[in-house]
């Protein structure tokens, strides 16, 4: 059997992951990319935040601090597992972070699998869709 398929019917399951920023988290060992979330870069070396990183980076922390379960989609080219996850907070973490206009949908892996969610941010100019809201860098 190719391991695409083992892969992707894998879930990752633990108790309050620890957050890197506001699309990645890691459980245990494991390093686990949201699928279909793309959250503002936070600080790296000399090369500043982009705005609302840290909020979007906090919020994921919120949502991940009881049990979290994610169940993996793919794997990324940095060998990171690509998943959809739940947590006590949430059954959804990847749509709630972007409901919450912290975070955009990532349609290019994603195609408008969250788009409703990202919508409904936009139309209550949440976060990134705030009237006012500096730019983010295209990507």
């Amino acid at each position: 059997m190719p391991a695409l398929p083992l892969l992707a019917a894998a879930v990752i399951a633990c108790t309050a992951p620890k957050v890197h920023d506001g699309d990645t988290l890691r459980c245990g060992a494991d390093r686990v990319r949201l699928f279909g979330v793309d959250a503002p870069e936070v600080r790296r070396g000399k090369t500043p935040a982009e705005p609302l990183a840290y909020e979007a980076r906090d919020l994921l922390a919120s949502l991940t601090r009881g049990r979290v379960g994610c169940r993996v989609v793919d794997q990324d080219r940095y060998g990171r597992h690509v998943a959809r996850c739940w947590s006590d907070a949430s059954p959804d973490i990847n749509a709630a972070l972007i409901r919450s206009g912290l975070t955009s949908e990532y349609r290019r892996y994603s195609k408008g699998a969250y788009a409703a969610e990202e919508a409904k941010a936009k139309a209550a100019r949440r976060g990134l869709w705030a009237s006012g809201a500096p730019a983010r860098p295209s990507r």
